[in-house]
This record gives structure tokens, C-alpha cells and sequence, in this order.
């Protein structure tokens, strides 16, 4: 389950020129998330927020015609931004789907100390079954994995191809505790950097070194669909992971 929710930040007081928001926009975009879940689930916001649980889903952030500095993105004129959401289970896009619902008919939600955002419309998109065992991918939010010394690594060339897959597979096995149908298939999952490159975004005030780009995946159809799913990597809950078919 996929969808997309269009946002519009507004001042709260006279505006003057272009929306401009931090580059470390994790916490602020969160918090609307979460005050969303816990308004129409407050045991699933408390399980998913409140515990350290696994995030079985993905989400990214696209800024339409808006410009990057260091450390600022300034929006487009409307203020627009979208926030897209995905997941394989049916129990969390639903109450995802509700929670952005009620963001929706909420006038006041507060962006920070300055700003308001408005919720527009969700709308649900369609995923294509995969029925390969190679598939070229994108990245629609940095792919971040890190090492058995738990330092973030990135995938730009051939050289750093096996460190990549076995940092990989070790935590796509980590998702899989209640999919044990899925976990054989860990072993072959291959990443296989077409056009990548190496970035860092700031989160939550630390540097997280990450890997933006297209990427072959090769592995079980079924495995693949999950991750497409659910995002691959760590910090999918927080907007990194999210892939799809070229």
C-alpha cells in the first residue's frame, strides 16, 4: 500500500517571499506524522513511537521546484511539499491513511515556531507486481546502511559493492523476525550500484553518510516486492529507503 499526501506550509504570520524550512526537517515532518497515528491509534502510536519497533514501512519527502542551499530548502511559491508513505501491511497503511486523514481537517497544525501546514488530499499509487529476479530501482530517499561497527556507509562503485551487500543483508534479515517464508531468500539479494553516488543529509542533528541513485537489486521476486514495500536500509520510518522501478 502506497500513497502520496500533499502539503502546503503558510507563516503564521504575514508572509514575506518563499517558504524556507531547515535541511534538517526530520523531527518537524515526524511530528505531524505522529500526532496524526496517536489521534486515531494511540496503542499502535505507542508500540511504533513509545518502543523500540521495527519500522515495517518507508516514507520519503519531494520538494517540487524548490531550491537547496547547506542548510536551508526554500519551498516553492505555493509552499508545496509531498510526503509519500508505503508499507506490505494492510493493518499499518490503513491507520497511516486515517491518521493523515484527520491531519487533513486539522486547520492549526503547527511546522515549528513560524509555520502552519495544511494537509491536501491523499491519493493511493498503484505498484507494478515484480515478477523478476533483477529489477533496476531508483531512490525516492537515501538508501542508509551502516557497518558491523555500526559506521553509515555508502555504495558509489564496484570496490564497495560486498562490504554494501553484506551490511545489507544482514539488516534486511532483521525485518524478517515474523516472515520467516522470506528469510532463505537473504542470502542472494545482490545490490548492484548502476548510477549511484555518496551524500549526507542531516537528521535529527547528525550527519548520516547515505547512497541516492539507480541500483539493480537482484534476488526472489517476493523479497524484492517487500522491500519496495517497505523500504530498504535502516531509518525507513524517518525518510530514507524508499525505491521504485525505473
Amino acid at each position: 500500500m502506497k500513497f502520496g499526501i500533499p502539503i502546503k506550509l503558510h507563516s503564521k504570520s504575514e508572509k514575506v517571499g518563499n517558504i524556507v524550512i531547515n535541511i534538517d526537517y526530520d523531527a518537524k515532518v515526524l511530528s505531524l506524522i505522529k500526532h496524526g497515528l496517536q489521534q486515531v491509534n494511540p496503542e499502535l502510536f505507542e508500540e511504533l513511537y513509545l518502543k523500540p519497533t521495527q519500522k515495517l514501512f518507508t516514507t520519503s519527502l519531494y520538494f517540487p521546484n524548490s531550491k537547496f542551499t547547506k542548510d536551508k530548502i526554500i519551498l516553492n511559491e505555493k509552499g508545496e511539499m509531498k510526503l509519500f508513505f508505503s508499507t506490505d501491511d494492510t493493518y499499518l497503511g490503513l491507520n497511516y491513511y486515517n491518521a493523515f486523514v484527520k491531519l487533513s481537517h486539522d486547520k492549526n497544525l503547527t511546522f515549528g515556531p513560524n509555520l502552519n501546514a495544511d494537509i491536501g488530499k491523499l491519493y493511493i499509487i498503484e505498484l507494478k507486481p515484480i515478477i523478476s529476479n533483477n529489477i533496476i530501482f531508483k531512490t525516492m530517499s537515501p538508501l542508509v546502511l551502516r557497518d558491523e561497527k555500526g559506521m553509515f556507509i555508502s555504495c558509489d562503485n564496484e570496490n564497495k559493492i560486498e562490504a554494501y551487500n553484506i551490511a545489507l543483508r544482514r539488516n534486511t534479515l532483521t525485518k524478517l523476525e515474523n516472515k520467516p517464508e522470506l528469510q532463505s531468500m537473504v542470502k542472494d539479494l545482490t545490490f548492484i550500484p548502476i548510477k549511484t553516488r555518496k551524500t549526507v543529509r542531516k537528521s535529527f542533528n547528525t550527519m548520516v553518510e547515505c547512497t541516492v541513485g539507480t541500483f539493480m537489486l537482484k534476488g526472489n521476486p517476493a523479497l524484492l516486492t517487500f522491500l519496495e514495500n517497505t523500504g530498504l536500509g535502516e531509518k525507513t520510518g524517518t525518510f530514507s529507503g524508499m525505491i521504485s522501478p525505473v
